[in-house]
């Protein structure tokens, strides 16, 4: 499988092994290289962004709607095989089902889950919108069936309130369509192979103002890999893309130094 991957390199290498962000459902590569790959690449990193297949401006966006999430997995495995070793690998929201399933079936040095779809699956974080906000839930569901939705909608679902609307635009302006096959993958039930991550340093973080997944959905994810969960009050579902993203970028560089996996950065 051909897949393309953005890249940032480190001035000065803090003795790391590669980082390889993966995006979420509707994003791509993009959301990483607004601040954490920046950010990642001055503090010592040698990062890198997968886009997953059918990202809006790749060859392949015209067969985005044939994508499955097997084809997700096996362009995220690509990904990991590219690297001289195991790489830290860290997925929001989808992307940290996908970190997940990865770190099942390949070694990586470390895997940080940021707003997880659980290993789980999607059916139970989205049951809980369901009761407990009705509305937005239908228009989330509108959304996952190729529907367009507003501005008020992304940003209700994305961002907290911390973001102003204007510029929570200017990203929501970049999201695409995603492919109807792959998210209707992640609501069938996975059973989650533990004992296959076990060993794997594993980092568990949510915000507290997602509807999408909330705090107790990924606690529920930090439960099932033995790990305690943090979750950083009052910030949307985007978390690299929220304000307060540097918070997130520094607990997660300065937890790998507490790991052996790098210098302080």
């Amino acid at each position: 499988m051909d897949v393309h991957i953005i890249s940032r390199h480190p001035k000065t290498s803090n003795g790391a092994p590669p980082v390889l962000f993966i995006h979420g459902a509707f994003a791509g590569a993009w959301c990483w290289d607004e601040f954490f790959m920046p950010w990642f690449a001055e503090a010592g990193f040698d990062v890198f962004a997968i886009d997953l297949p059918g990202r809006r401006g790749r060859p392949d966006h015209d067969q985005l709607q044939e994508f499955s999430l097997s084809d997700y997995m096996e362009a995220v495995y690509t990904a990991i095989d590219s690297f001289d070793e195991p790489p830290i690998v860290v997925g929001h929201s989808m992307g940290g089902y996908l970190g997940w399933r990865a770190a099942e079936a390949r070694d990586v040095a470390a895997l940080v889950m940021m707003a997880p779809v659980p290993p789980t699956g999607l059916a139970a974080p989205a049951m809980q919108l369901f009761m407990l906000n009705p509305s937005l839930a239908i228009d989330v569901a509108a959304v996952h069936a190729g529907e367009m939705a507003t501005v008020d909608t992304l940003h209700a679902t994305l961002f907290s309130d911390a973001v102003p609307k204007s510029v929570a635009k200017r990203y929501i302006d970049r999201f695409q369509a995603e492919s109807r096959l792959a998210v209707s993958g992640l609501y069938t039930p996975h059973l989650p192979n533990v004992m296959a991550v076990w060993g794997t340093p594993i980092m568990v973080l949510g915000a507290g103002s997602d509807p999408l997944i909330p705090p107790a959905h990924v606690h529920w994810t930090g439960s099932i890999c033995g790990r305690n969960a943090h979750i950083y009050q009052g910030m949307g579902h985007g978390m690299m893309l929220e304000a307060g993203w540097q918070r997130v970028a520094e607990d997660i560089a300065g937890w790998l130094a507490d790991q052996g996996l790098c210098s302080d950065a």
